[in-house]
């Protein structure tokens, strides 16, 4: 009873409504039979006179029931309706009708002068044009001075120029870097044409501050910025309305292959003929290709028979300006729409604004995504990524600028120190993992940040007036005396290194070493070498039937779904890219996929009931599977609470489909769950396979060739695509399974702790955690003897040069190979051809990194064995906290075991006990 009360709490409205039908069926029952007996009696000779009245109410007794639940789904869409139109307009200010007016005209009036100057609709081509002729070249000579102007002014301490004239200099000096700076961007539009946007973005608070100086000086600004969401939102939409318009009204206007062929001529932009030799119009020709287009018409004039890949003969040069000229007006909207979200993020309390910001981090990255499929599928995805990355960096700085000035400097602190004093509450555990991160990304910014803080303080040792000077040592307080090396460099740089020295040194210079180990794996392991043996295993397999070549990718896929680490998405996508050429041929091309989609399915289902029945049901009674599946952790239990419901609830399903593969199914083992509601359970991760198998497909089919052109030129976008929405299936489930743990760990406590702790399992917890803890004493950096800190900062720096080597010279490292190329003949037999040896430097580095890690650990393992030894008496008397004489108990500890003992539990040795007991 209590479980059906529960899904009647939670039924929608289609549940409802079936109870509803259930109801009138059993209450027309009656009715029916009477009705059958009616016409019974009215087929006899006697006619029966019907009560009209009786008549009606009966008819109203059978409708009156779904007309009410038709008229509640009808409510509850309406009010969707609301809640939706509610969720993607920010909270507007309330403003007098001559306040919102003369706003929205001051916040439009540097969007139209963006418009008319940078975009399609005004005179951006022309603009575009003239800047890449006149002022491009000299972009070098520019950024050249701001770089030394910007090191001048950092060497002589220009943040404590203090005097009345050393501020109007520090401000004057800070003006001229930031004009400076637009300058540039708008020098090097021609190759960079995000640039003007992000400029726009920026510049747009600065210039509603200083209406604000100018008009409104009487209102605060912390008032004054959230009363500018309303004329913020109002120009946005006005703006996407208006280019909206421009774009439908007139087909030159829109973004078709031919107008954007002749925008890339108009641009002046250089036809690629490094790759496409074929387009040029003559031998001697480079700027002319072999077509003309006529955008009146529509139509591109083949002069010379081109073929059909000239169309992309423009692409690598020009792709991004042509589509940022047209659809500048839209990034203007959401540049917009952005800001007048965060303006509202300044009026309210805590959990709203948290609130506000999670949806709006929705509707954002909703919006990004649509626009980047939107672009792609128009031919316009080259350099869109970076594009859509400024726009939304330049908007956080926009909204800096709000935030800035809405805050005092000490209120701006303190914000700063609450936000971090947060963090450090709620992600403490995670945040060596992120200091290794910095390290491994940031060591040599933070090196050349050292050797320029080294030169600025030998200058404020010579004590010229523009800069800081140096305070004698007996006027330095014991704090800023103490500070590492700060005879050599400033004092900032000091507080930074005496930071870093009271960090987890080996903690975080081991997260630092793992996060190069996953990025090497992930972009040299698994996108060069993966590919290379994915090409292979198609070469080897073309000429196979296909059912052997169904064996020996279900065989694989099983071993790697045997694998704890190895999530189901890439056997999937492996599966999409190896059927299509195995068998296009025998099935067709969709009906190949189709299969794969098949047997993707059931190879989950088949590897779900192996790791459930095989391990987790045979191998139940083994510590270590239980530990490795993690029994005594709150997340399991949880899980084993919910997937220990009778049935199928959302609940249930999300785990089995959202929870990690390996642990999820070994769990299902282990609680001895029947196996036919676990893989009926299981079968919505075909939502999963779907996506990701058409990615491996069509990622294969975009490197087919058919006399010369792409066989299937949109495919490229299309993979792109169907792996982004099979990402976000993945994060779907994810977030579905953790959503509804998180409410049985918030709502069920009770039932949770009726769950038994599995004591073995926590016994080896136990003696984990006491390993964890010897080796975090152990490897406390001062106690380090000095050849294995050698070893360790070796690790980090190779690793750290590996990863710069590899990511800022790939095309030196590496030799370029698609999924169609062969071995044979793209790297000359050989698959070592692969590597270039430039990338075997690198390499190379990355296993002496791995060396060195692997030695530190060695020596850091055996002194944490013997800390355990030494510190673990032989007899020793273990009283829990409750000190209950039923709970003792003696515990025997060999020399060569190590004993850990949880927090709840006093450990006495000979000396503590004696000393308690004032002495033996």
């Amino acid at each position: 009873m209590e479980k059906e009360a529960n899904v009647t709490e939670n039924a929608s409205p289609l549940y409802e409504l079936g109870e509803e039908i259930e109801q009138v069926h059993a209450d027309l029952s009656p009715v029916i039979t009477a009705s059958k007996s009616e016409d019974t009696i009215a087929s006899s000779p006697e006619p029966r006179t019907k009560d009209p009245e009786s008549l009606t109410d009966n008819l109203g007794r059978v409708f009156e029931k779904p007309v009410a639940a038709v008229a509640n789904l009808a409510q509850t869409a309406a009010q969707n309706t609301v809640n939706t139109v509610a969720f993607v307009i920010p909270k507007i200010e309330p403003l007098p009708w001559y306040d919102l007016v003369f706003l929205s005209i001051m916040v439009a009036i540097p969007a139209a002068v963006y418009i008319l100057v940078f975009t399609k609709i005004g005179f951006g081509i022309e603009v575009f044009k003239f800047i890449k002729v006149y002022f491009h070249e000299h972009s070098f000579k520019l950024g050249g001075s701001l770089a030394g102007f910007a090191l001048f002014l950092f060497i002589f301490d220009c943040y404590y120029w203090k005097s009345a004239a050393g501020r109007m200099l520090r401000y004057a000096a800070i003006s001229i870097i930031v004009l400076g700076l637009a300058v540039l961007v708008t020098f090097i539009a021609s190759t960079h044409p995000y640039g003007p946007i992000s400029v726009y973005v920026v510049q747009t608070p600065i210039w509603l501050v200083m209406v604000r100086f100018l008009f409104y000086r009487k209102k605060s600004v912390r008032q004054y910025v959230p009363s500018l969401s309303g004329p913020l939102f109002v120009v946005s939409m006005v703006t996407f309305v208006v280019w909206f318009a421009w774009s439908w009204l007139d087909t030159k206007n829109g973004f078709t292959p031919v107008v954007k062929l002749f925008d890339a001529q108009a641009l002046g932009c250089a036809p690629d003929f490094e790759n496409y030799p074929e387009c040029k119009r003559s031998a001697t020709s480079d700027t002319d290709v072999c077509f003309d287009v006529d955008v009146e018409t529509s139509v591109v004039i083949n002069r010379l028979n081109c073929p059909v890949t000239c169309l992309k003969v423009y692409d690598t040069s020009c792709a991004g300006n042509t589509f940022i000229l047209w659809a500048g007006p839209f990034l203007v909207s959401l540049g917009l729409l952005f800001l007048s979200f965060f303006a509202t993020f300044l009026k309210g309390d805590d959990s709203t604004v948290e609130k506000e910001a999670m949806k709006f981090a929705k509707i954002w990255g909703f919006l990004l995504f649509a626009m980047w499929i939107s672009a792609s599928l128009a031919g316009a995805g080259a350099g869109l990524s970076t594009t859509l990355a400024a726009l939304t960096l330049s908007s956080f700085v926009a909204s800096a600028v709000f935030l800035a000035s809405s805050y005092s400097q000490m209120e701006r602190i303190e914000q700063v120190r609450a936000l971090w004093n947060k963090l450090l509450t709620n992600y403490a555990k995670y945040l060596n993992i992120a200091k290794g991160l910095l390290v491994v990304t940031c060591a040599p910014v933070a090196a050349i940040y050292l050797a320029m803080s080294f030169l600025v303080q030998a200058i404020r040792k010579i004590k010229l007036p523009c800069s800081n000077g140096t305070k004698p040592k007996d006027d330095k307080n014991e704090s800023m005396g103490s500070l590492p090396m700060s005879n050599y460099i400033t004092d900032e740089a000091s507080q930074l290194v005496a930071e870093v020295m009271s960090w987890d040194m080996v903690a975080v210079f081991t997260y630092a070493v793992y996060w190069g180990l996953g990025f090497i794996t992930m972009s040299v392991i698994a996108a060069k070498f993966t590919i290379v043996f994915l090409s292979w295993l198609i070469e080897a397999t073309q000429d196979l039937d296909l059912l052997p070549v169904i064996g020996i990718l279900i065989g694989v896929g099983v071993v790697m779904f045997l694998l704890p680490p190895v999530p189901g998405a890439p056997i999937y996508l492996t599966l999409g890219i190896v059927m299509v050429p195995v068998g296009r041929k025998t099935l067709g091309l969709v009906w190949c996929i189709v299969f794969a989609m098949g047997v993707s399915l059931v190879l989950k289902l088949f590897a779900t009931f192996l790791q459930q029945k095989m391990i987790g049901g045979l191998l139940k009674n083994k510590v270590g599977v239980r530990q490795l599946v993690g029994m005594n952790t709150p997340l399991i239990r949880t899980m084993k609470l919910l997937l220990a419901e009778r049935g199928l609830g959302a609940a249930k399903v999300a785990i089995l489909c959202g929870g990690p593969d390996w642990p999820t199914s070994v769990l299902c083992g282990l609680m001895d769950l029947p196996l036919v509601p676990v893989l009926v359970g299981t079968l919505p991760v075909f939502g999963l396979i779907v996506p990701t198998v058409l990615a491996g497909s069509f990622t294969y089919m975009a490197g087919l060739q058919l006399d010369g052109n792409s066989e299937f030129p949109w495919a490229g976008t299309a993979s792109t695509i169907c792996l982004a929405l099979a990402s976000m299936v993945l994060f779907g489930c994810m977030l579905s399974a953790a959503y509804y743990v998180e409410q049985a760990m918030s709502t069920r406590a009770e039932d949770l702790a009726k769950i038994e702790i599995d004591v073995a399992v926590r016994d080896a917890d136990e003696k984990e955690e006491a390993s964890k803890n010897a080796f975090k004493a152990v490897t406390e950096w001062k106690l380090v003897p000095i050849w294995a800190q050698i070893c360790l900062l070796l690790s980090l720096a190779c690793m750290i040069t590996s990863c710069y080597l590899i990511q800022l010279f790939q095309e030196e490292a590496f030799t370029e190979y698609q999924l169609t190329y062969t071995i044979d003949k793209h790297l000359s037999g050989d698959w070592k051809n692969l590597v270039k040896p430039l990338g075997w430097i690198g390499l190379l580095l990355f296993a002496v990194s791995l060396f060195f890690l692997f030695v530190f650990n060695c020596w850091a393992k055996n002194e944490a064995r013997r800390y355990l030894r030494d510190n673990s008496p032989t007899d020793q008397q273990i009283q829990l906290s409750d000190n209950s004489p039923e709970k003792l108990r003696q515990v025997e500890v060999k020399a060569d075991d190590s004993l850990e003992l949880s927090p709840s539990i006093e450990v006495q040795t000979t000396r503590g006990f004696c000393g308690s007991l004032g002495g033996c």
